[in-house]
């Protein structure tokens, strides 16, 4: 006899016994696409054979969305298969609320998309199940390496565990970096639309092009290809045959030409242009970017005037709150934007003025002694999550300001059908940082980082596609660095904890990258603001 114990009940069943046979007395909705079980997650095909505590994962949670991409790309790629047995398909990045993908040995028409859309959305009627299959690794290995699937059976040969999941879709084997949905009826809605010579795939009711973030993605995706690191296992290669430095070079020697590239447009557009103003969400690497773009203005002959909109935070006080009391820093309403665009209009005037300085541990403003001014040969340059909302500087000309976004948009996926998320990137980053210089665990970063990706979603996401030039910050190298630092905090997170789910995927994403070395980091990278000996700080 088993028991299953809820946040409301307890019941006791002789086992083993599946998660949807007990349906009835769980009290499924239509929403329930699986369950925790122990602190693990399971589909509900799962066979219980132990006494333990379970909750129900419902449609709008974050783990569900999880579980629910991982499905519809799986259903994607399948339908392709099925379609043109030849396909190559590459689930590329994340793109417009979606996913771009490129399908080689394919001319993707709208009658092709058509016709996948159409197939999709038949194994969704017929509810055509997805079955996960546990076998060996090295099972799993030799199987993939028939199958051509080299990207996935080299990462796999890494991974530590004895045992791994193979799902089959339609007669289509493939492997997943998580748990699915238990067949296609659970994906309700799905998009499709041809754009460029790829296809976006969301389900996402209507589509809303960035163009200008496409054009950034794809060109990083075209130099993972051409230089043979797209995937982790071509990166892990890279770095066991000794060519880690190598990586370590090319990845800020691309910074470094981007930066220059940047430089140059921005004085190239002076003198009407005067202020610079950048963007990023958390974790982009903002600080370090904004002092090594001065370096190269510098080269050029022009004086960067920095500012951070940190400092024109209004008082503590003053600060907008979450509903659920706390502070809500992210919200541009935190920053005095009255005060900001009118200090601003006066430096552009070519007027004197008292900077201010906040003080993050009295939550107050203060102010530098000397009254400062922006000379001829200086351009204001100004760094802050709120630096593209146009309400920030709605007061200051348009003719005068151009607008950078920055962000950590990696090209670097698992294999070519599971993408690692660039928020992912951020949040190991920012987990990094605030244990090494600011006295917080893992287990806080993991908390507050649901309420940061809200406000950026609502602040900075919005007007990405307002930026005059869009820069990279991700690095070839970076996980394999970070993880040194970011794994045992992540281990550290007790099962029983709420952040322990989050703690279990990171972790496990970490453990597919081989060691780096972070003595081997520059100190004028992006990278040693978060793992330290920045010559910045």
């Amino acid at each position: 006899m088993i028991k299953i114990m809820t946040e409301s009940k307890e019941i006791e069943k002789e086992g083993p016994v599946k998660i949807l046979d007990l349906a009835e007395e769980l009290n499924f909705t239509a929403d329930t696409v699986g369950a925790i079980f122990n602190g693990k997650i399971r589909d509900l095909n799962y066979q219980i054979k132990e006494s333990g505590k379970l909750r129900l994962i419902e449609r709008e949670e974050d783990v569900a969305k999880q579980m629910l991409e991982r499905s519809l790309s799986f259903l994607f790629i399948s339908a392709v298969k099925q379609l043109y047995s030849n396909a190559e398909v590459k689930i590329d990045h994340s793109y417009a609320a979606g996913l771009f993908c490129t399908v080689e040995n394919v001319q993707v028409t709208e009658e092709v998309v058509d016709n996948i859309g159409r197939k999709m959305q038949k194994m969704i009627e017929d509810k055509e199940p997805i079955i996960r299959h546990v076998v060996s690794k090295e099972e799993a290995v030799k199987h993939f390496e028939n199958l051509k699937m080299n990207d996935k059976a080299e990462l796999l040969k890494i991974r530590d565990k004895k045992l791994c999941s193979i799902y089959t879709l339609a007669k289509i084997d493939d492997y997943f970096y998580g748990v699915m949905v238990i067949d296609c009826s659970y994906i309700k809605k799905f998009n499709l639309k041809k754009v460029e010579d790829g296809i976006w795939l969301s389900d996402a009711k209507e589509f809303k092009p960035q163009p200008k973030l496409l054009k950034v993605c794809r060109e990083f995706e075209r130099w993972g290809k051409m230089i043979g690191v797209s995937t982790v296992s071509e990166l892990n290669k890279r770095v066991l045959e000794s060519d880690r430095d190598e990586m370590i070079l090319m990845s800020e020697a691309m910074i470094e030409k981007k930066l220059s590239e940047l430089a140059k447009i921005i004085v190239d557009s002076r003198p009407k242009k005067k202020m610079v103003l950048i963007s990023g969400p958390s974790s982009a690497g903002k600080t370090t970017f904004s002092k090594r773009l001065s370096v190269h203005l510098k080269i050029l002959g022009i004086s960067p005037f920095v500012i951070s909109l940190d400092d024109f935070y209004v008082d503590r006080v003053k600060t907008p709150l979450l509903p659920d009391g706390s502070y809500d820093y992210e919200n541009v309403e935190a920053i005095d934007l009255k005060f900001f665009n009118e200090t601003m209009n006066k430096l552009l005037n070519g007027e004197s003025v008292l900077m201010p300085i906040y003080d993050f541990k009295e939550g107050i403003r203060k102010w530098e002694s000397k009254p400062k001014s922006l000379k001829e040969n200086e351009v204001l340059v100004v760094e802050g999550i709120h630096g593209l909302n146009p309400r920030c500087s709605e007061l200051i000309a348009d003719e005068f300001k151009f607008k950078v976004y920055i962000n950590a948009l990696t090209h670097l996926n698992y294999d070519n059908h599971n993408r690692i998320p660039t928020s992912d990137y951020r949040m190991i980053r920012r987990m990094v940082r605030d244990y090494q210089f600011r006295n917080r665990s893992a287990r806080e970063t993991i908390d507050t980082w649901k309420k940061v990706r809200e406000g950026e979603d609502k602040y900075i996401y919005p007007y990405q596609e307002e930026a005059d030039y869009i820069f990279n910050t991700s690095m070839l190298y970076e996980m394999t660095v970070l993880k040194k630092i970011a794994l045992p905090l992540l281990e550290d997170i007790r099962i029983d904890e709420k952040e322990y789910l989050e703690a279990n995927r990171l972790k496990h994403l970490l453990e597919y990258f081989v060691d780096g070395d972070i003595s081997h980091v520059p100190n004028n990278s992006i990278l040693a603001e978060f793992v330290g000996n920045s010559i910045f700080f």
